[in-house]
């Protein structure tokens, strides 16, 4: 009897212990803190907000498609015009940041402020500040995107990649439309403008006035 008794004892420590292993190993960690910067939130959100879009795909390959009809609406340009300037306005717009861009369907009106040029590949020591996710940058001819990574080291060489939110892209796909991530080589990137600092900063200012 005693015997019997004692191996119930052990039975049943022995499952106790298996279920409170299960138990640890079934806990989710803990969530890291949410940021307290509010310019790294600001970005986010236009990040998500761009992300969101890449369910768009042209049907034709001739910006077709009712999403960028509203992009370019919403930009006061032609339905059926190129999109990657305006797709990245509607998106910020969308996400509550309220760009002063004079043409935002045109890449050059990106850069047209020298101020928020950060980047420039034509001049020497190029970096003004670190590019950041949702600085946007000029590819080719004329083509904007948006940086998706956090941040771009400042010893980034040429031949190195950086991912970007891109509308009217197609890259090795068979479709134009909206993709994360595009992956492009720092070589292409012409110029980097960052929206996002001075406009916090002025929203930041005008909220101490307003007290």
């Amino acid at each position: 009897m005693a015997t019997n008794y004692s191996k119930r004892i052990v039975g049943t420590g022995l499952i106790l212990a298996c279920g409170l292993i299960a138990l640890s190993q079934s806990v989710k960690p803990a969530k890291p803190p949410k940021t307290e910067d509010l310019e790294e939130k600001w970005r986010q959100v236009w990040f998500d907000s761009a992300n969101a879009e890449t369910w768009v795909k042209e049907k034709t390959n001739r910006n077709d498609h009712p999403r960028i009809r509203e992009y370019n609406r919403f930009a006061h340009v032609p339905l059926n015009s190129p999109y990657c300037a305006s797709g990245l306005y509607f998106t910020a717009r969308k996400a509550g940041l309220d760009f002063e861009i004079k043409s935002p369907a045109a890449v050059r009106s990106w850069f047209a402020d020298k101020s928020k040029v950060i980047y420039d590949h034509r001049q020497p020591g190029r970096f003004q500040a670190t590019p950041r996710r949702m600085d946007v940058v000029w590819l080719y001819q004329s083509h904007i995107e948006a940086i998706a990574d956090q941040s771009i080291p400042r010893d980034i060489e040429d031949d190195d990649v950086i991912n970007t939110v891109a509308f009217n892209s197609r890259g090795s796909n068979v479709k134009e439309g909206v993709y994360h991530p595009m992956r492009r080589r720092w070589r292409d990137v012409k110029l980097v403008a960052n929206h996002v600092t001075p406009w916090v900063k002025k929203k930041e200012a005008d909220k101490t006035k307003s007290k």
